[in-house]
């Protein structure tokens, strides 16, 4: 019991984490199974390559929203740096302002895109290529959510600094 009350705090405080660990799960397992299908029975089927291709599209995504939660994505400070404090937090509110406004944008074409293309259906799995292609859109949607903390928590920091001479 206690060890479901660990799995469920885990699944509150860290979804994307665990979705991202599910999709890696899968892929792995799908891709064994080609292998087998493959290799030991001498007739592979013709659906795990492309289920194994539309999860990593979804795993790189959710990645990359995880790296945007985490600021492990590359930015180069060397001028930055040389501002005042003050000046540091509003460069970094406008730069996350401007993100937040493309990331917005990417997120809504990505929907529109994703109910447009509907009826096309994958070769492999033949399943609606609405859900590869909205990897897109909610991974970015979650990009949005995580921008949008990272904004609050600079203004927070702005209003409470103290003011430089």
């Amino acid at each position: 019991m206690k060890a479901f009350i660990e799995l469920l705090k885990v699944l509150y405080r860290k979804p994307v984490e665990f979705v991202c660990g599910l999709l890696m799960a899968a892929i792995t397992g799908v891709v064994f199974l080609q292998v087998i299908s493959r290799y030991v029975f001498r007739h592979p089927f013709d659906w795990p390559e492309e289920l194994a291709r539309f999860l990593f599209v979804w795993v790189a995504l959710l990645g990359a929203a995880l790296a945007l939660r985490r600021g492990a994505h590359f930015s180069i400070e060397i001028l930055v740096n040389k501002f005042s404090k003050r000046w540091r937090l509003t460069t970094a509110l406008f730069i996350h302002s401007l993100l937040g406004l493309f990331i917005l944008i990417v997120t809504i074409k990505g929907f529109e895109l994703a109910i447009r293309i509907r009826e096309q259906l994958s070769s492999g799995i033949e399943i609606s290529m609405t859900f590869p292609y909205l990897a897109v859109p909610v991974s970015f949607a979650v990009m949005l959510k995580y921008i949008f903390a990272d904004i609050f928590r600079l203004i927070k920091r702005q209003r409470y600094s103290e003011p430089e001479l």
